[in-house]
């Protein structure tokens, strides 16, 4: 008989006989399950430093191909590299996208909505903070002192949000847009170099990562002596995983396991690598509150045309 009314009892029931379903699926082996899906991935060229973003790709593939065929999951992995923060953050709302992984200060509006988020953690300490650093002999003390002066902000390694410190800091600290004082802002792909190229007077200034500049302190007693720290970010989270809060099926519980265990297999270290990043963690979305209230802040504060300012 056709039903043109279900009863609304009949219907409860009906969803209840899936989800028993679905978890006997995944009892009885493990992760393991005779789902079938697509899963659609989103990837922000920005979260990819210094690599070729077609290696990187390839290897992403890799991953997803091997990680189902151990797993048993039936499932086929697409994977995008979406240049536009505006299609990832589209991605997601029209459901086009199950995962995306970007900077955080590109996909703001949507991160608010979302309950947990998985971070990418570097290897170092976490979360980031970024250090302005100049030579103790250049007789800089403040931000204002670096008036057209030549600063380098390398890329990558989790400096996505590096720009925006800087540019915050100035503004904070000189009440004038941060291209007025630093009009060439120059962007590099080495950490070290800018940091060597401080050390040797090539450079006014560098901002990088303060665990890194540690690093290199300890392994050049005399770098440790002659560069000083002008400036100091807050504690911040670059880079996130968002997996779609609508997408609710089996697999996607299997799938965050395995994220959650990726840094435990020679393929998934494999992958992380080419994010520099040592492991991804699943937090509540709290954790990201001083990274989004530093973020908000900071849009509120900056005048438009500097393009400085994040935008939503």
């Amino acid at each position: 008989m056709l039903r043109l009314n279900p009863d609304p009892s009949w219907m409860k029931r009906k969803r209840l006989i899936l989800m028993i379903l679905a978890v006997l699926l995944f009892s009885s082996g493990g992760l393991k399950t005779a789902l079938c899906e697509v899963i659609h991935i989103g990837i922000s060229p920005q979260t990819i430093p210094n690599a070729n973003i077609n290696d990187a790709l390839a290897a992403i593939k890799v991953w997803t191909r091997d990680t189902a065929k151990i797993h048993g999951i039936q499932a086929t992995f697409e994977v995008e590299i979406i240049d536009s923060p505006a299609e990832l953050r589209d991605g997601l709302d029209k459901e086009r996208f199950e995962i995306i992984t970007t900077s955080i200060d590109t996909i703001l509006p949507l991160t608010l909505s979302c309950g947990t988020v998985f971070v990418a953690k570097p290897k170092g300490a976490f979360p980031v903070r970024y250090a302005l650093v100049v030579h103790r002999d250049s007789g800089i003390t403040t931000p204002g002192e670096l008036k057209n002066g030549i600063v380098t902000i390398p890329s990558g390694d989790f400096m996505q949000l590096a720009g925006i410190w800087l540019k915050a800091y100035i503004q904070t600290h000189l009440h004038t847009a941060a291209s007025s004082i630093l009009p060439n802002v120059a962007y590099s792909e080495d950490v070290p170099k800018a940091g060597i190229q401080v050390f040797f007077r090539q450079i006014d200034a560098t901002v990088m990562r303060r665990d890194t500049l540690d690093r290199m302190g300890k392994l050049n007693p005399q770098m440790k002596k002659d560069l000083r720290i002008i400036g100091e970010s807050v504690p911040l989270i670059p880079i996130v995983l968002i997996i779609r809060s609508s997408w609710q099926t089996p697999i996607r519980h299997a799938v965050e396991k395995i994220l959650s265990e990726f840094h435990t297999t020679s393929l998934g270290k494999q992958v992380l690598a080419v994010f520099h990043c040592a492991r991804l963690e699943k937090h509540p979305i709290t954790i990201l509150k001083p990274t989004l209230s530093f973020l908000q802040n900071t849009h509120e504060g900056f005048d438009q045309k500097t393009g400085g300012c994040v935008q939503k």
